[in-house]
């Protein structure tokens, strides 16, 4: 029968693994940041937030267009 010391266990065997792939993933991040290439210019009117949104919404317009149920119909949005 489990225990509630098993489950502590099990996260802290979860959350060592966590934190060893963290340390891993910055580290490498680290290393191989100067020979990234740069960013792409952003334009100044359009910020991230709305850059995000616009393809969230082109995504599910080209999405909704596509959309049928089982009856073969196309779904209206």
């Amino acid at each position: 029968m489990p225990t509630d010391r098993s489950a502590r266990r099990v996260l802290s065997i979860a959350m060592g693994i966590a934190a060893i792939f963290d340390l891993t993933g910055m580290t490498v991040y680290s290393t191989m940041r100067p020979v990234l290439p740069p960013s792409p210019p952003r334009a100044d009117d359009q910020d991230p937030f709305g850059s995000a949104m616009s393809t969230i919404m082109s995504a599910h317009r080209e999405a909704a267009g596509r959309a049928r149920d089982e009856s073969g119909e196309t779904l209206v949005a």
